[in-house]
This record gives structure tokens, C-alpha cells and sequence, in this order.
């Protein structure tokens, strides 16, 4: 990157983009055209937008009240030097290192092109209207439009001069990109479509959020047909290359030939035998213990960490905090209580790749039960939670979540105090010997002479 004087400014404009940034800017800052400087335009992000970007050397930040999407890019581009503007959305991701070289190429053709649009591609869990819009949207062959004045400022490069003589449209509430387009190309310009200008884009066109069975049908035939291109994801999202941190919690001072010591020491070995699990927290009261294990400590002595009400969810907020405070930026977290004794086999790593290549916000076991249950109410009255007395095979079970046995948690939702979020998914545990907790009535003596029985 050359920020001194750049030959192209790259504008991104946020809100709330949290998950997405990095990976947008980990991209972007990968590409083997390095003559370029980054403008961010913050609609008033309330999550970690601004401060996951600052961690990437972007040249300005701008930050707007009222959110208007040519305003905000020509806010952008007026905060900018380049000579070429690229716009791209926070939550679109370069699919390789080639993609700004493939924008900028089509430059030398001709003055009269006025600006040049890239493909965008789906995730391997984008939903199926999205999904079919975007590979039918865009193809696989490159055009230079001359009447066509589609154009999509997702993923897109115009020249300063161009912008200066046709900026965007700052009343507009949406589709500034096509208005301008109309613009130039009633003007005698070209637009042109690159398709080697690829970049991820999750939710697709027009932000559907549903699902239709005829959206399905036709997103499966394109699947098949462009499989080439799509079912994969961008290298940073993938679970080698995402920062996992793995975090215990220890409540009190652990015996040194205590049950608990034991089951510490197995959750360790397990997580360091784990391919996907970067870093190892263990928060407690005793460095000690940590030093003991090969892990890092968080300190639990802490004023914050003895506020009231106090609970799981609090106190991996208040680790992640303490783990960011050092300059680790986990894009996971991990959260493993050691008085689960028995995991199935390589859980750990399951999770992980199952909250990546899904796009799920929290992943976590859930023991299958067909037992019966009764809730209390607050009027002291009972109301029946299973659906029936049918048998298993007429009714649906209970989802009893194990956390403990594994939460697999983007940062996201721990800063905001949830160990799951709206977008979960779950791994079915039908083995009862997983639900074994040493801390529950009966089950420390039933757990030892499991131990002693594998140990003999």
C-alpha cells in the first residue's frame, strides 16, 4: 500500500459491520496492487466496526449521522486522493489477490469507460433468493455496456475525473449506483463488467432474508452449475484461518489431587490436540494454575470480574475484553467447562467448522431427550413442556444444550454478553455418558469409576 500518493482510494462505508470488516480488509490488504489508500464511512456503528478497522492501516476515517448512500460515498471519495474511486460494501470480501488489478486493468482501454462492476459471488450459506439473484445477476462473461446502464457499487471502480464531472446522487435512498450509471452512459461513456473481479458477497442483491421452495429449485440447478465459483469461502473465513481462542472458567482454588485437577488437565489435552484452536485461557484466581498447563491466565482477582449477578455469559465477555486488552483479536471463542469428563472425538474442531462453513453465530452440543418434562410457573401451577405421551417416533425431542461440553461463539456475540446469538446450530449427542457433569448430585462417583474402568 502507498498512502503518500495513491493511485486508487478505496471507499468502504459501515454500520455495524462487525463480523464482516476484517475479512473485507484482510482481503483488500492482500492484493497484489499495492497503490492504494482506504477510506472507512461510519454510519454511527454502535458494535466494534471502527475499532476492528483501525487495526488495518486505512488512511481516514469518516464518520456520518444520516445515512445516505451517495452522500456517503461521495463523502467518502471527497476525503480521498486517488485517481481511481473503488467502492466496495464492508460485507463483500475479495475472492483472490488478483481482484483490484482486474478493476484497474480495464482502465487503459479507453477514456470514454466510465467505470467498471466485478462479479459477486455467493457463501456456501447465503440464502437461496439471495443466491440465485447473484448468479444469475452476474456471469461469467465480461461486456462493455453501452445502453445497459446497470451497474453495482458493491464491488466497482470510476476514475476521479468522471466522479468529478458525474458525482452520486446524495438525495437518493437507494440505487445511487444505477442512477449514476443512467448518467454517464446518457453521456456517451461505457460501463463495463469484469468478471475476474470477484469478491463474496453474503447477503446477495436485495437482502431477502427468507427462503422461497421455488428460490431453492432454481439456487440448486445454479449451484451445480457454477460449482466451480461457489460453495467454498474466502480463505480468511475458513476455520485454518480464522484466531480461535479457547476459554475455562476455574471458580475456586483446585486440590492438587482433586477430581477436578483431573478433568482440568483432560480439557486441556483435548483442546491442545484440537487443529482448529489457536490460544488456551484459563480464567481463575490462582496463575498457578494456568502456568501448570501450559495456558494463559486471566485474572480473576479483578475489580470487574466481582461485580454482582455474575454469570457464564458476563464473565466471557469480561475474559474476551481482557484477552483484546493485550492486542489478541480472536475471531472465536471457544468455551470449554472441564467438569464434563467425556467428548465425542474431535468436538472441538466439529464446532468450529460448523459455525465457519455454515455462518452460524454459536454452535453447541445438544443432548437428544424423549424424556418428560413439567415447568413450574410463577403462579406456582405446572405447565407440561413435551408434546405428547406418543412414542419417539411420533414426536419431536428436547434439545438439552451442553455448553459446556463446547460452545463455539463468534466475538461478536461475546462482547455483547450472549454465548450464542440469534443464528445457531446445533450437534446432536444421543450418548448419555456426554451429559456427565462432576459438579451434579450422583455423578462425581458414576464419572470416577468411569475413569478407573478406561484406566484399567
Amino acid at each position: 500500500m502507498n498512502s503518500n500518493s495513491p493511485e486508487v482510494s478505496i471507499i468502504i462505508r459501515t454500520h455495524n459491520e462487525e463480523r464482516w470488516i476484517s475479512h473485507c480488509l484482510s482481503a483488500i490488504f492482500s492484493q497484489d496492487f499495492d497503490n492504494f489508500e482506504v477510506v472507512l464511512v461510519d454510519n454511527n456503528s454502535t458494535d466494534y466496526t471502527v475499532e476492528v478497522a483501525k487495526r488495518y492501516p486505512i488512511t481516514n476515517i469518516v464518520t456520518i449521522d444520516k445515512f445516505f448512500p451517495g452522500k456517503a460515498l461521495n463523502d467518502g471519495i471527497r476525503a480521498s486522493s486517488g485517481d481511481y474511486i473503488v467502492c466496495i460494501s464492508s460485507h463483500c470480501i475479495p475472492k483472490d489477490k488478483n481482484w483490484l488489478r482486474n478493476l484497474y486493468k480495464n482502465f487503459n482501454i479507453s477514456k470514454k469507460i466510465a467505470g467498471v462492476y466485478g462479479r459477486q459471488l455467493p457463501l456456501s450459506y447465503t440464502g437461496d433468493d439471495d443466491k440465485r439473484d447473484l448468479l444469475i445477476t452476474f456471469g461469467q462473461d465480461r461486456k462493455i455496456q453501452v445502453k445497459d446502464y446497470f451497474f453495482h457499487n458493491a464491488n466497482s471502480m470510476l476514475p476521479r475525473f468522471i466522479w468529478n464531472k458525474f458525482p452520486f446522487d446524495e438525495s437518493l435512498t437507494n440505487i445511487e449506483d444505477r442512477a449514476w450509471a443512467k448518467l454517464v452512459i446518457d453521456a456517451g461513456y461505457k460501463i463495463i463488467y469484469e468478471p475476474d473481479a470477484s469478491v463474496y458477497h453474503h447477503h446477495g442483491l436485495h437482502q431477502h432474508g427468507s427462503s422461497s421452495k421455488r428460490s431453492k429449485g432454481i439456487a440448486t440447478i445454479l449451484d451445480k452449475l457454477d460449482e466451480e465459483d461457489i460453495g467454498d469461502l474466502p480463505s480468511s473465513l475458513k476455520p485454518e484461518n480464522i484466531f480461535v481462542s479457547s476459554l475455562l472458567l476455574v471458580n475456586d482454588k483446585v486440590d492438587e489431587l482433586s477430581l477436578e485437577i483431573k478433568l482440568l488437565e483432560m480439557s486441556i489435552n483435548e483442546l491442545k490436540s484440537a487443529s482448529y484452536v489457536n490460544d488456551i485461557y484459563i480464567a481463575s484466581y490462582d496463575k498457578n494454575i494456568a502456568i501448570q498447563f501450559g495456558a494463559k491466565w486471566i485474572n480473576r482477582n479483578q475489580s470487574v470480574f466481582n461485580e454482582s449477578e455474575m454469570n457464564v455469559e458476563k464473565l466471557l465477555s469480561l475474559s474476551l475484553k481482557d484477552i483484546e486488552s493485550k492486542g489478541i483479536f480472536p475471531s472465536v471463542i471457544l468455551y470449554v467447562n472441564h467438569h464434563y469428563p467425556f467428548r465425542p472425538y474431535n468436538l472441538f474442531d466439529d464446532l468450529i467448522s460448523d459455525l465457519q462453513y455454515m455462518g452460524l453465530s454459536s454452535v453447541f452440543p445438544c443432548f437428544v431427550d424423549y424424556g418428560h418434562y413439567w415447568q413450574k410457573r410463577s403462579d406456582s401451577s405446572f405447565i407440561k413442556i413435551d408434546s405428547s405421551m406418543d412414542s419417539r417416533s411420533s414426536r419431536e425431542p428436547i434439545l438439552r444444550a451442553l455448553y459446556g461440553l463446547g460452545c463455539a461463539t463468534s466475538s461478536v456475540e461475546i462482547r455483547k454478553g450472549s454465548i450464542t446469538g440469534d443464528n445457531i446450530g446445533v450437534i446432536a449427542i444421543e450418548d448419555y455418558r456426554y451429559t456427565l457433569n462432576s459438579r451434579e448430585g450422583g455423578s462425581k462417583e458414576i464419572i470416577e469409576n468411569l475413569l478407573n474402568s478406561e484406566n484399567e
